[in-house]
């Protein structure tokens, strides 16, 4: 009877590996295969039309003293961390503030939401328009008060408060969302017992609701640096990088060098550079996660 369980055993496995094998064999075509690729390409001196070289670590060499490669990683750190903290301080604002609207609060949810719903692309596109220096949207308005616009796209300092401002603007009511969502969890004994010991909105804010929802703040987090580190769409729309180098980020720097510079090699290494600055802090984040959903 025991090789009988047994075989049966072995062939409902086999059928369960059957109806995964599918999505398996996607996930190797359109992740595993490509990254495979990108990191051999990633050791050979390969300009488009040329055989490619063998230099092993050399691009890796190249763009680790590359001014442009460690300007772009210096915006997209600064870029990342900015628009990180900003989300997650306003969506928790923003939530909480849902949290206690009454009759307004379909509307209000609308509202918040629907940024978060155009593609980044058109609201790159949008946002160009608005903060064109002669004749956008914001200029016309601030001359009607007789205040001259700022050259939005032609002074590095505020293109990049610029881009910084759209991403907080349209990346937000995610943040927004988990909070709110999470809030509903929140346990009104706890709340309660924390006001009859005497404690406040702000005293219950921090011992209370966010300990609460710290597993969510670090979901945020982690979502949300994954995007912002990576950008590329809006900022390709709204500034293409410029003025100069000022808002390149490591996403369009390698879309240059392999595309418009034609260096695959150097652009496939810098994509693994760009997975590798992902992966390690996703990692420590994820494991963050995981003691705070324990506890």
């Amino acid at each position: 009877m025991k090789p009988a369980r047994t075989s049966r055993g072995v062939l409902n496995r086999n059928r369960y590996l059957g109806f995964a094998a599918p999505s398996v064999m996607v996930m190797f075509a359109i992740m595993i295969f490509p990254l495979g690729y990108a990191v051999y390409y990633s050791l050979f001196a390969y300009k488009l039309g040329r055989e490619p070289t063998f230099v092993g670590l050399g691009n890796y060499v190249n763009l680790l003293t590359d001014r442009g490669f460690i300007g772009a990683v210096r915006f997209s750190i600064v870029f990342t961390l900015v628009t990180m903290i900003a989300q997650v301080v306003l969506g928790m604002a923003i939530a909480l503030l849902m949290e206690n609207v009454g009759r307004s609060r379909k509307l209000l949810s609308i509202l918040i939401y629907l940024p978060y719903f155009i593609s980044a692309t058109a609201s790159g596109i949008i946002f160009r328009w608005i903060f064109m220096s002669d004749w956008g949207l914001l200029s016309q308005v601030l001359s009607v008060f007789h205040i001259s616009s700022p050259s939005w796209f032609d002074d590095p300092n505020w293109a990049q408060l610029a881009v910084v401002l759209v991403e907080i603007w349209q990346n937000t009511p995610f943040a927004v969302i988990i909070f709110y969502a999470g809030l509903q969890a929140v346990s009104s004994d706890q709340m309660e017992a924390a006001a009859i010991d005497g404690a406040g909105a702000w005293r219950r804010l921090w011992h209370v609701t966010i300990p609460n929802l710290r597993h969510l703040i670090i979901l945020v987090i982690t979502i949300r640096y994954m995007d912002a580190f990576r950008i590329y769409d809006r900022i390709a729309v709204m500034t293409g990088g410029g003025p100069g180098d000022a808002t390149e980020s490591v996403s369009l720097f390698a879309y240059r060098t392999a595309f418009t510079n034609l260096h695959l090699g150097k652009g496939c290494a810098a994509g693994v550079l760009i997975l590798i600055m992902l992966a390690i802090p996703v990692s420590a984040l994820l494991k963050l996660m995981r003691n705070a959903e324990a506890d």
